[in-house]
């Protein structure tokens, strides 16, 4: 098995963490103020012993709910109900925290490769692993594809992708080669992923409308192709795109694992 990260943590964290349940008032109790609901349960997580994975989680947690742009370390301090100064007692700052986050992404993937499969199943694998975990987290997901792939959680990932590739007799330079092009393909179709529309399952109003906009843009082949332009699936076009690097790389690859 050439790697298997797990998202147990992140998950069990997630669950811990969650906001405190509050029953529903009756017809003869007054609704608790959500002010107060908040409090008591940033009082709450305040009695749990601080650590580096809640906050790390709980910066999750903000980045999912608001934007990279809403995490700030006061931020991460109320929301676990504790002074700002605290949490350097365990991080090194907001860079460390986006750190933080990047690897429990990319150790929420599952993946599963013997040694006995194709170097191109491997490399599928990794591909949508990788896919699959950035888009379970997608206003944090641009924070694996931005920030350095040097990173202990992140770099499991990477020595999966070139241990397929060596097992099967690809050249040493080659390996690498295949595995920065392999890179940028991921990053930029996941890029593209976040902040493109998310066209596939639009109603079918909405992709009239983009389809007569296309039809009359006054260019020959954006007008032929309109109807196919005005539509996108990404799983298709991830797969399309991944299975075309895959043709490329075969020139490269004996075909033959080099421990076999």
């Amino acid at each position: 098995m050439c790697a298997e990260a797990s998202g147990q943590q992140l998950r069990e964290g997630e669950a811990s963490a969650s906001p405190a349940t509050v029953p529903p008032a009756s017809p003869h109790t007054a609704p608790v103020p959500s002010h107060d609901t908040a409090q008591a349960t940033a009082r709450a997580a305040a009695r749990e012993p601080l650590s580096r994975e809640r906050i790390i989680e709980s910066a999750l947690r903000i980045i999912d709910d608001e934007g990279v742009e809403a995490l700030s370390m006061r931020r991460i301090a109320a929301a676990l109900g504790v002074q700002a100064m605290s949490l350097y007692n365990h991080v090194g700052g907001k860079a460390d925290v986006l750190d933080g986050v990047t690897e429990y992404i990319t150790t929420d993937m599952h993946i599963t490769r013997h040694s006995r499969d194709s170097w191109e199943d491997g490399i599928r694998s990794v591909a949508h692993a990788f896919r699959r975990a950035s888009l379970r987290h997608p206003r944090a997901g641009e924070l694996v594809l931005t920030r350095q792939l040097n990173s202990p959680g992140v770099l499991p990932t990477i020595d999966c992708s070139l241990k397929v590739l060596l097992e099967h007799g690809f050249e040493e330079a080659n390996a690498v080669h295949a595995l920065r092009l392999l890179v940028a393909f991921q990053v930029g179709s996941l890029m593209r992923e976040f902040h493109s529309p998310a066209f596939q399952g639009e109603d079918e109003s909405a992709v009239r409308e983009r389809e007569e906009l296309l039809a009359g843009s006054g260019f020959a082949a954006v007008a032929r192709l309109a109807p196919k332009l005005a539509v996108i699936d990404h799983d298709a076009e991830f797969a399309f795109g991944l299975e075309r690097l895959i043709d490329a790389l075969r020139p490269y690859a004996p075909g033959r694992p080099a421990d076999a």
